[in-house]
């Protein structure tokens, strides 16, 4: 829900210090969506708008002018949340479909890309929003 995304926006800021410097420095400015299909068939939607590396806001709904979106089920991150080797999992899942990334732009995709493909920027998302 909303609030377990603000709680998880608020730790991602506060450890910030302590994330790589890809993850900072190429989703420094992007207006990110997120859209969640929950077990009950409806859909969650929120948007997170980066600044400076920061999450400066959470909205509901998402945003019309996103940048990155992540399309995924809740079983799915239920999945990666449960599992003993979450990186593999993620990345599993990642190459099924199961989470799926998309981004607006050569520059976002090349972001993402990199983001995506870096083992240290996963590790620190995984500790931050499934440790």
């Amino acid at each position: 829900d909303l609030l377990c995304v603000e709680r998880n926006a608020e730790n991602y800021n506060s450890n910030m210090d302590n994330a790589p410097f890809l993850l900072t420095s190429f989703l420094g400015d992007e207006k990110i969506n997120l859209n969640i299909v929950r077990y009950n068939g409806t859909l969650f939607r929120a948007g997170l708008d980066m600044v400076d590396g920061r999450i400066e806001n959470v909205a509901s709904g998402g945003y019309n002018d996103s940048t990155i979106v992540m399309n995924t089920s809740e079983s799915a991150m239920n999945e990666v949340i449960s599992s003993r080797d979450r990186i593999s999992t993620f990345k599993n899942l990642t190459d099924e479909g199961r989470i799926d990334f998309q981004a607006e732009g050569w520059q976002a995709r090349a972001k993402l890309k990199i983001v995506l493909s870096s083992a240290s920027v996963l590790q620190f998302g995984y500790d931050l929003f499934f440790g």
